[in-house]
Parts: structure tokens; C-alpha cells; sequence
């Protein structure tokens, strides 16, 4: 009993650490819905190509956010028209570029470390951005396969 009093005081410590956090992430989420226009996340954003997934890891970049309030930041580019590479890229980048990150390097290696970091996660962000977006090609050009492969039944 005595176990599963201590998890769930862990689960309730680590609830009310990422809590703040999170709702810093829904509303960075809502302010670029109301202040930036769906047509121009799509246009930016929306495109399966290496373009928009090298723009939305850069647009990532400078953002000041966590790895638990980028997510509902994510989600709110992903319901705006954002394709699904250049959602992983900003997911990617982002966190990994933030302040903190820079400075805890900075703290615990070398100051070359800290400027390969962001580069290193910005072409990470990148590769991975572009690999998911030639999956969902792949992955929409089997599917038009298969329907092709399908015999046509006639009613009868």
C-alpha cells in the first residue's frame, strides 16, 4: 500500500511540475490561432515537400518552448494545415533549441558543444521532418495502388 501511496505522489509531483508548462503550450498554441492566419500555416506549413519541413524547423528554432508545452503547439500547427513532416520538424527542433537546453550545455561542456547542438537538431529535425513526409507519399501511393488492384464487382 505504502508503494502505491509514493506513485502516486510522484505521478501528482511530475503533474503539478509539466502542468505550468503545458498551459503555456495551449495558449502559445492559441495565440498563433487567433494572430496567424490558417491560409498561411498552409501555405508555409502544408506542403509534403523538403521546403516546408526546412521552414517550420527554423520557425521551431528560436521558440522558447519545453518539451511538454511544444506539443499542444504542435497539435494547434497540425489543425491548422501543417503537414505531418513539418509538424515532426517543429517537434523536434523546438526543445531542443530552447535556452535551457543551450545553457545547460554551455554548463556542462564546451562551448563548442553548445553551438553544434542547434545545428545538430536543427539537421535532425530536418531528416526527420523529410523522411516522415516520404513515408506518407509512400504510404498514399500504396493505397492508391491497392485500390487500383481491386476488381471491379458488378451488381448483380
Amino acid at each position: 500500500m505504502e508503494f502505491l501511496q509514493d506513485w502516486w505522489v510522484a505521478i501528482w509531483g511530475i503533474l503539478a511540475e509539466s502542468g505550468p508548462w503545458l498551459i503555456l503550450g495551449f495558449l502559445i498554441a492559441g495565440f498563433l490561432k487567433i494572430f496567424i492566419p490558417q491560409d498561411k500555416v498552409f501555405r508555409h506549413f502544408g506542403g509534403n515537400d523538403f521546403l516546408s519541413v526546412f521552414k517550420a524547423s527554423l520557425f521551431g528554432a528560436p521558440l522558447p518552448l519545453c518539451s511538454c508545452s511544444v506539443i499542444p503547439t504542435a497539435a494547434g500547427l497540425r489543425d491548422s494545415g501543417a503537414s505531418k513532416g513539418a509538424t515532426t520538424s517543429f517537434l523536434i527542433a523546438t526543445p531542443e533549441t530552447g535556452v535551457d537546453s543551450i545553457g545547460i550545455t554551455w554548463a556542462l561542456f564546451d562551448p563548442l558543444m553548445t553551438v553544434l547542438r542547434p545545428i545538430a537538431a536543427i539537421l535532425t529535425a530536418i531528416l526527420s521532418g523529410t523522411f516522415v513526409n516520404r513515408l506518407v507519399l509512400a504510404n498514399a501511393d500504396n493505397k492508391g495502388v491497392e485500390e487500383e488492384a481491386k476488381p471491379e464487382t458488378e451488381p448483380g
